[in-house]
């Protein structure tokens, strides 16, 4: 039985760059931030400059793309680790000109068949 530390959870998977992480589960990661993302957005638009909740959704908004900034490289770094590459090539989500092939080619890249350096199966902490 593999400890309780070690056992994949959400915060591994948002906050650590440690271990694997499959094309599902990085996909499913995108979407989580694109929707809280989205939320804080249409809740900020919606709201009047002038109410007294603009201030709230506006530290809102900020802090959904703070978390999703980190969440998103680390998620990178577990799908390349997952690829069998190195996590410093996700850095190249920054880069404006190929950060949406790099994305694509990260959702659509299959995972390797055995374990590697980085783990030693899909989506789980290294051991």
């Amino acid at each position: 039985m593999l400890a309780a530390a070690r056992r994949p959870t959400v915060s591994w998977l948002f906050f650590s760059p440690s271990g694997r992480a499959g094309r599902q589960t990085f996909i499913l990661g995108w979407l989580f931030w694109l929707m809280m993302n989205s939320f804080a957005l249409a809740k900020l638009t919606l709201v009047p400059e002038d109410d007294d909740l603009f201030p709230l959704y506006q530290l809102a908004f900020i802090a959904s793309m703070g978390l999703s900034i980190v969440s998103a490289v680390m998620m990178s770094i577990k799908r390349l680790h997952d690829m069998g590459m190195p996590g410093l090539i996700a850095v190249t989500i920054f880069i404006p000109a190929i950060s949406m092939l790099v994305l694509f080619v990260l959702c659509m890249w299959p995972s390797a068949r055995s374990a590697n350096a980085y783990g030693g199966a899909t989506d789980w902490p290294r051991l």
